[in-house]
């Protein structure tokens, strides 16, 4: 994933902007990650706290290795000299190192069954769940699709695609060592 961080040549203002970009480490994920910025004839001073930089010194472009680095935020600037030695400005960026376990459930809003191999299906994201039940309903209520597996809904009913349409959803789940089954409703756009 690549991030573009603009720089204004103002001299000799410092820019005021800051972005916060999170960057969720999960095991097995991609740590590495591209920054850069516009290119011109300049020199770049890049400074990252915790993360190693593992190319690109001195360039538009850096790469840098997250990977090992503990939960938390930490700042990235980049600083420019003109080819004829002005200094220019320096633009921030705070990174957000998060863990992405979780435990619970995530419903999406949204989904669009149209076949583009996106978003084509509507589940329920979960963590440490051991009963996953799943219930949608039509806007009179009616109940047109049931899981008791927690499978996804593809916006079909009979094996016919859906209208496009606000639905209601229910979940019915249960934490792995626990008793307690929990109740979620809400609604769910089906969009084409």
């Amino acid at each position: 994933m690549k991030w573009l961080l603009t720089i204004l040549f103002l001299i000799p203002f410092l820019c005021k902007s800051q972005d916060v970009q999170t960057i969720e480490v999960c095991e097995g994920a991609l740590s590495t990650q591209e920054y850069w910025v516009d290119d011109g004839p300049n020199t770049y001073y890049w400074s990252v706290e915790n993360g190693d930089i593992l190319n690109g010194q001195g360039s538009n472009s850096i790469t840098i290795e997250w990977a090992g680095v503990p939960y938390g935020q930490y700042l990235l600037n980049v600083s420019i000299i003109s080819n004829v030695g002005c200094v220019g400005d320096t633009s921030y960026l705070i990174i957000d190192i998060d863990d992405c376990s979780f435990d619970g459930i995530y419903i999406p809003n949204t989904f669009t069954p149209n076949d583009d191999g996106i978003n084509d299906i509507f589940i329920p994201v979960s963590q440490n769940i051991d009963r996953l039940e799943l219930f949608i309903y039509n806007r009179w209520g009616q109940q047109i699709y049931e899981s008791y597996e927690g499978d996804a809904w593809d916006g079909t009913l009979y094996n016919e695609m859906c209208q496009m349409d606000v639905y209601i959803w229910k979940v019915n789940y249960k934490f792995i060592n626990e008793n307690i089954t929990h109740y979620a409703y809400g609604h769910v756009t089906l969009i084409r």
